[in-house]
Formats: structure tokens, C-alpha cells, sequence
């Protein structure tokens, strides 16, 4: 019997001498990088909209994440090359973002910062009392699955465009370097979000030097995890 196994990492999705078959060109790939990254991007940009007090954070979904996951499918079907990658980038997205909670939910615990995810529970349902498992959902499967793929499809089909003599400069160490460059993209995009919001800090956790330092470690477990996961199988 003979057994298939799937390698989830950039040098097997991004290798110069790998074809895929049966696939109509739909996209250039630096199209697909941007279309996809605006689709991993959905979630967390609904919450920002939602935090920034333009929309509900049901409607924003509406506008934005449902869209995007339909244009998420339909890419896969005309063109499954993407779908693919896609789906290992997301799932390198929730367990980078599992990672992340290991090193948060200890903070937590302690007393050092609070648990704002249930807030946005309670923003999905439109009231004022947190709701942990809702707002967990989001956080996996919304923010952490969408920005893993995000990642994880911009890394991959930016750098097939690159010569091969360029592509071999991108070793295993420059990966975590652009890995926790993304981290630290996304945690000035969350503190930026926060201080032009309203009710941003209220709704999610005020910014002090401890919050900013605390928030900021465990968006570079995130980023870290992300590089590490693009060169290593899972």
C-alpha cells in the first residue's frame, strides 16, 4: 500500500521545479499574493472597523469576511494550486496563533494584562457580556487562521517570482526574520488601531507600558512560530 505524505512548508510549495497540472492560469501569482492577503486580512480588518465604531462587528463580517470567503472559493476551484496553499497557510496560522495564547494566557493568569477575547464575543453578538467560546472562534478561525495565510501565500507566491540565485538567499534564518517582521507588522497595526479608536482601548485593553511590551512578545511568538513553520515540517 502506498502512502501519500504531504509536506507543509515554503520549499516544497515554492520549489522552481514544481508544475501543477490541470490548472488554467487564472492569476499572476504577485496578484494572487495581494488578492489573498486582502482575504487574510478580512477578519481582523472587520474587528478594526468594528473597534473604530464605523460598523457593528456582525455587519463589518458581512461585508467583508463572507465576501472574502467567497472569493477564497471560488479562487480554489478555478485554480487549486492557490486553494492548496492557502489551506497550509492557514492551518500554520492557528497553531502559530496557539502558540501565541501559550505564552499569553500565562500573563493572563497571572494578573499582568486581561483576557480581551471574550469582548469580541460579545461584539459578534451585539451585547456587552463577553462571550469566551465565540470570541475564540474569531480568534482562531478568523485572526489567526486569516493572517497565517496571508503569510504563509505572500511568502510563497512573492518568492517564486524571485531568480533562483535570489530565492537561495532566503535561508531558513531570513525566514524567521521575515516571519517576526510580520508579527511586529501586525501588532503596530493593533496599537495604531487602538489609540485612533474611541472605544478601542475600552473595548479591548488599555495601553500601558506593560500591555504594549506583553501584547508585543506574544505578536513575535506569533510572526517566530509563522517563520519557523516555513521551513520545517509540521
Amino acid at each position: 500500500m502506498k502512502t501519500t505524505t504531504i509536506r507543509l512548508s515554503f520549499d516544497f510549495l515554492t520549489h522552481p521545479g514544481m508544475r501543477w497540472k490541470n490548472a488554467a492560469p487564472l492569476l499572476h501569482d504577485g496578484m494572487a499574493a495581494t488578492l489573498i492577503f486582502g482575504i487574510g486580512f478580512a477578519p481582523i480588518t472587520a474587528l478594526a472597523l468594528s473597534l473604530m465604531g464605523i460598523f457593528t462587528l456582525p455587519f463589518a463580517s458581512l461585508l467583508l469576511v463572507v465576501p472574502a470567503l467567497g472569493v477564497a472559493m471560488g479562487l480554489s476551484c478555478f485554480q487549486p494550486r492557490y486553494g492548496r496553499l492557502m489551506l497550509h497557510g492557514y492551518v500554520m496560522g492557528i497553531i502559530a496563533v496557539t502558540c501565541y495564547d501559550g505564552v499569553r494566557i500565562p500573563f493572563v493568569m497571572a494578573g499582568w494584562m486581561d483576557d480581551f477575547i471574550p469582548k469580541i464575543g460579545g461584539m459578534l453578538v451585539g451585547d456587552a457580556n463577553p462571550h469566551a467560546v465565540l470570541g475564540y472562534l474569531w480568534r482562531y478561525l478568523g485572526n489567526g487562521g486569516g493572517m497565517g495565510m496571508a503569510f504563509v501565500c505572500a511568502f510563497a507566491l512573492l518568492k517564486r517570482l524571485l531568480t533562483e540565485r535570489q530565492q537561495a538567499r532566503i535561508t531558513s534564518r531570513v525566514t524567521k526574520y521575515i516571519g517576526l517582521g510580520f508579527g511586529c507588522f501586525v501588532w503596530a497595526c493593533l496599537i495604531v488601531t487602538l489609540k485612533i479608536s474611541p472605544q478601542g482601548e475600552a473595548m479591548m485593553f488599555v495601553i500601558t507600558p506593560a500591555s504594549l511590551l506583553l501584547s508585543w512578545i506574544g505578536h513575535v511568538v506569533f510572526g517566530y512560530t509563522l517563520g519557523c513553520l516555513g521551513k520545517f515540517h509540521l
